[in-house]
């Protein structure tokens, strides 16, 4: 799953897609695919977070790479502490050596709204910094300035997607009543 993921992200991230920066997203950049959006910074270390999500699906992808991650073990699952101003969060993140130019990287996902990782995504938008460490031991810790902006425009390309979604299945079904062809005699 990761590896369909990954490719159809790297297609639809292609120079077909539409990069936006505002000043409320400081760093971010944001893509628009057909049917989905991704927002992406790097840290001044090198470290490149990128989150995405699909209209429709119920988690955010975070892919975190970094080209002096070859340490990683591809396949191997990492116990990761992510800390932000207010709280730590634990992940759960698999390692992978060949994703692209950017490096090795870890991917984990979130669930908005879950349980598990109530209130993630409201302290990831409002903290200055996270730090992504592994027993103790410090990956890189990326400025989130401009974060809160990034992840309303993630929210706001997804609900766009998601509404020109239903507005194709919405237009095709008086089509598929229509087909002649479909009616039997």
């Amino acid at each position: 799953m990761f590896r369909r993921m990954m490719a159809v992200l790297l297609i639809a991230a292609s120079p077909a897609a539409a990069f936006g920066q505002d000043e409320e997203m400081g760093g971010w950049a944001l893509a628009q695919m057909p049917n989905g959006c991704m927002v992406q910074a790097t840290s001044p270390q090198g470290t490149m977070i990128s989150i995405w999500a699909f209209a429709g699906e119920q988690k955010l992808a975070f892919l975190l790479q970094n080209r002096t991650w070859n340490s990683l073990r591809d396949g191997k699952n990492y116990a990761l502490k992510l800390d932000t101003d207010a709280q730590s969060w634990p992940v759960d993140a698999i390692a992978r050596q060949h994703i692209d130019s950017d490096g090795p990287g870890l991917l984990f996902t979130v669930e908005p709204g879950s349980r598990t990782n109530s209130g993630f995504l409201n302290a990831f938008a409002s903290s200055k910094g996270m730090r992504i460490s592994q027993d103790g031991r410090s990956f890189d810790t990326l400025p989130l300035a401009g974060s809160h902006g990034a992840m309303a425009s993630l929210a706001k390309c997804l609900a766009e997607r998601w509404s020109s979604a239903s507005a194709t299945d919405t237009d095709e079904e008086p089509a598929k009543k229509a087909d002649p062809a479909a009616t039997t005699i």
